[in-house]
């Protein structure tokens, strides 16, 4: 277990690999565990980092930092306090995509690409029981056995349910479509076609993806297509991260969809 502080306060994370360095944000339900399959998968070629947010995991449980803007800030601080070489690629899952989108929009310098996996386009997208029910009970309520994993069931009894709780319901009240407007960073974005927890964009044109933003939808795959299908998620993560700036020379692999409107 690896720590580090800030002021009082602890922030657990793990660092795996070598070369460019990716950070792994982790979503509401579970830590940074279900991130290492894609580590380990992606080590040979960067340097991975992945930390439990305020609430979650190993960190510190925090009521009063249980916000979208000091997560923001936390991740900030996390790069800052391990001196990580900037520009970073970040990938967040969920609530930490939500994070990885308003730290690009505020420090655009520091970060080279973003991967977001299952966010919510805006508050409707969401799963409402994210707002009121424990962790244990959502996932074996709403993901079922079918969605169980050991990464995420060993972590779920270390979550405070106030983080997540706290950030679905303020996230109710946001439209991350409107932060992919004029996005300053290639981007991709990756979900489950069958998700349950946030619903998979559609083709009805609530957003459309701009010229360095690739949609991309995983068949059969519900809320964690990093443990459902992990040998894809990683390929194309890898041929997402080697590409040039200019993703359209991102070549997909036939069990990849496009989503295009």
């Amino acid at each position: 277990m690896s720590i580090t502080t800030v002021g009082s306060h602890l922030i657990h994370y793990e660092a795996l690999g070598r070369g460019h360095p990716l950070v792994f944000i982790h979503g509401w339900l579970g830590s940074w565990r279900y991130w290492w399959p894609t580590m380990q998968g992606l080590s040979a070629r960067h340097r991975a980092f992945a930390f439990d947010l305020w609430g979650f995991g190993d960190s510190s449980k925090v009521k009063s930092m249980y916000n979208l803007n000091a997560y923001v800030e936390m991740l900030d601080q996390f790069i800052d306090k391990l001196g990580i070489i900037t520009p970073v690629t970040l990938v967040g899952h969920g609530l930490g995509a939500a994070v990885a989108l308003r730290y690009t929009k505020q420090n655009a310098e520091a970060v080279h690409k973003v991967v977001t996996v299952s966010l919510p386009l805006n508050g409707s997208y969401m799963n409402a029981r994210l707002t009121n029910t424990p962790p244990d009970s959502f996932m074996a309520k709403v993901l079922g056995k079918n969605s169980s994993f050991s990464e995420i069931e060993s972590e779920l009894r270390k979550t405070d349910q106030a983080a997540m709780n706290n950030l679905a319901s303020e996230m109710l009240g946001c439209n991350f479509a409107e932060d992919l407007h004029d996005f300053p960073k290639p981007l991709l974005y990756v979900f489950g076609e069958e998700d349950v927890v946030v619903r998979p964009p559609t083709n009805n044109g609530d957003f459309q993806p701009a010229g360095k933003q690739y949609f991309v939808g995983i068949d059969n795959c519900n809320h964690f297509p990093m443990l459902q299908e992990t040998a894809k998620f990683n390929r194309l993560l890898l041929d997402f991260l080697s590409a040039d700036d200019d993703i359209a020379e991102l070549t997909l692999k036939e069990y990849w969809q496009r989503r295009t409107r």
